[in-house]
């Protein structure tokens, strides 16, 4: 049990990136196909993204890069930015279905979908800043056992 709790945030990780791509694909499909957006199509896609998204980011083991990397900074930052674009997303998609409203049009639909494009180059920008840190860097890397680069003042 240890280890995947040790390895919960590479797991997670793929979630948000697979999950957000898949709901941006899914929104411009549908809207290119009918020219609006049903409320209800798609936002359990987003919903989910969400949740993954923030779980990502409660699994950051930021203790283990200390003053490992120059990646991290702008990884984290990328990653908050994420989550709180892709939960607005969702919240404004959930609110406007409780309101009543059935889909987005016309000039609303634009912005939602350039947000929701913007939420997918987010999460790409933060996978390609943690894969910095892991190819480029070797944080959170072992070799038989010994990590390739601790964290300062910490041995394993």
């Amino acid at each position: 049990m240890s280890e995947i709790l040790d390895h919960a945030h590479p797991i997670l990780v793929h979630f948000p990136i697979a999950i957000i791509t898949a709901a941006v694909i899914y929104d411009l499909a549908v809207a290119i196909w009918r020219r609006s957006l049903p409320l209800k199509q798609g936002l359990w896609l987003w919903l989910v993204a969400a949740a993954s998204a923030w779980l990502a980011v409660a699994t950051g083991p930021e203790d283990d890069v200390r003053g490992n990397t120059s990646f991290l900074e702008i990884h984290s930052m990328l990653a908050d930015v994420t989550a709180w674009v892709v939960s607005i997303l969702a919240a404004a998609r959930l609110l406007m279905l409780i309101r009543g409203k059935i889909s987005i049009v016309k000039i609303w639909l634009v912005a939602y979908l350039i947000i929701a494009i913007a939420s997918c180059g987010l999460v790409l920008g933060t996978g390609y800043y943690g894969g910095k840190m892991v190819y480029d860097d070797g944080v959170g890397v072992k070799v038989n056992g010994t990590r390739v680069n601790p964290p300062r003042g910490r041995l394993d």
